[in-house]
């Protein structure tokens, strides 16, 4: 009788889910047992695989099994999620100078004045270290996928110390830590950035319970500009917080959000009210007060829905500019540089003066170009240094700066003269008419009396 071969219970693919560590042990057992496991593997394949050699011819491949080439086989995360090599996702590589930026910014003054979490941990350590799995911990760390090799990598260079290895990191000569503050708020919804377009709504806490609102409204006249008078303020409350309304003016959010008032010995500071508390708030005051803020409001938006002009180009509005910067940015290819004589180049350059950190973010930069960011899979816009140094750069805070105090087109003045002539014409025009039907009516009553002459006479 022919030799049977061995039934194909196991796949060589090292794709397939059912592929098995090529093994001595394998080619040993595949005459014996060859049948039993076709019986118990048959019922698991899904499509059909290549006949396995014969057993004599598998036993001699026995040895070859055990040399590193039949290695690649044995993919035991892959290969039993039965996912192909070329879908696997491929983390890209870590950068050490985003690594080291980030990990210096966590420690910084800037970051820990207001991050409350990392300034008690470090404050509670007698030394000031801080443990390295809180810093791979954050969510920007994990994004970059950095590991503690890459961390103690990047930070080689780096004022910043290590113990033990880097189980722990701090700052530069335990240095002391800043004050902790409030976190500003940013509100970078578009209804938060005209929520105080009709007027400013803001509260006072921590007014004193012998002072009324009487007083609140007097020392806030002294800080208001001359012609600005508040158009509502309310009751102090049993908290201490008395709500006021103010008509809009030039830079208002601006003189509110550090204002500060003496009452009764004690500093009362001012916050600008958003979200919840400032619709609770506006439900509170009177009917009449909310329709003049509405009212105003839709004025407001009226006056600011015009041309604006940025880097020697005119956009209708915002929403025109902020359109123009995202074509430019979805025209270009990752590391392609901005022409510097295109226009393009001009407008995102003239951009980047409106950047929260105006010429110290982009002192000594020679040129753009538009690349992936180096914070996730999108896209963004990088400065190029005069030594060839790159630095990414967010556009949207300088759009947001530029829809704060948006540059307007500035209308030419229309000469008096020529409005004087217009209304001089208008008159003689109006006179003209005025003349032409008295003059038509004279006509007609010249005529009704000689019809009633020639009936008499008849």
């Amino acid at each position: 009788a022919p030799t049977a071969q061995a039934p194909a219970s196991v796949c060589r693919d090292a794709r397939c889910a059912f592929a098995q560590p090529a093994t001595p042990h394998l080619a040993e057992a595949a005459s014996g047992s060859s049948a039993a496991m076709a019986m118990t593997d048959a019922p698991k394949r899904k499509e059909p695989e290549p006949e396995s050699p014969p057993p004599a011819k598998a036993a001699a491949e026995g040895k070859a099994a055990e040399t590193p080439a039949k290695e690649p086989q044995a993919k035991p995360a892959d290969a039993a999620a039965g996912r192909p090599d070329a879908k696997r996702l491929k983390p890209a590589p870590v950068e050490p100078a985003v690594v080291r930026k980030q990990v210096e910014y966590y420690l910084s003054d800037d970051n820990l004045k207001h991050d409350k979490f990392f300034h008690e941990k470090i404050a509670s350590d007698s030394e000031g270290w801080l443990d390295m799995g809180l810093v791979l911990s954050c969510n920007k760390m994990k994004a970059m996928r950095a590991t503690k090799e890459d961390v103690l990598a990047a930070l080689a260079g780096s004022k910043l110390e290590l113990k033990d290895g880097g189980a722990a990191v701090r700052r530069p000569g335990n240095a002391p830590l800043p004050a902790l503050e409030a976190k500003p708020q940013h509100h970078q919804k578009k209804k938060a950035a005209t929520a105080h377009v009709g007027g400013a709504v803001v509260v006072f806490k921590g007014v004193p319970s012998e002072q009324s609102w009487m007083q609140v409204k007097e020392k806030l006249r002294e800080k208001l500009p001359q012609k600005v008078v508040p158009w509502h303020v309310s009751e102090v409350s049993d908290k201490g917080e008395c709500f006021v309304l103010c008509p809009p003016f030039d830079g208002d959010l601006k003189l509110f959000e550090g204002l500060e008032l003496e009452l009764g010995g004690a500093t009362v500071k001012c916050e600008p009210c958003f979200g919840d508390l400032l619709q609770q708030t506006l439900k509170t005051l009177p009917r009449h007060i909310r329709e003049k803020r509405e009212k105003e409001a839709r004025k407001q938006q009226k006056d600011r829905n015009r041309p604006i002009v940025v880097g020697n180009q005119r956009f209708v509005n915002m929403g025109a500019l902020r359109g123009k910067v995202k074509e430019i940015l979805n025209s270009r290819s990752d590391g392609e540089a901005l022409k510097s004589e295109g226009t393009d180049f001009k407008l995102i350059r003239a951009l980047l003066d409106y950047h929260p950190k105006g010429a110290a973010k982009t002192a000594g930069t020679v040129g753009l170009k538009v690349n992936k960011s180096t914070q996730g899979d999108n896209r963004c816009f990088f400065m190029i240094r005069g030594d060839g140094a790159e630095e990414d750069v967010s556009m949207k805070k300088c759009l947001d700066a530029v829809e704060a105090d948006p540059p307007f087109v500035q209308l030419e003045p229309k000469p008096k003269g020529a409005e004087k002539a217009r209304g001089a014409e208008k008159a003689a025009g109006s006179e003209k008419a005025a003349g032409a039907e008295k003059a038509a009516g004279g006509e007609k009553a010249a005529g009704a009396e000689h019809a009633e002459a020639k009936a008499a006479e008849g």
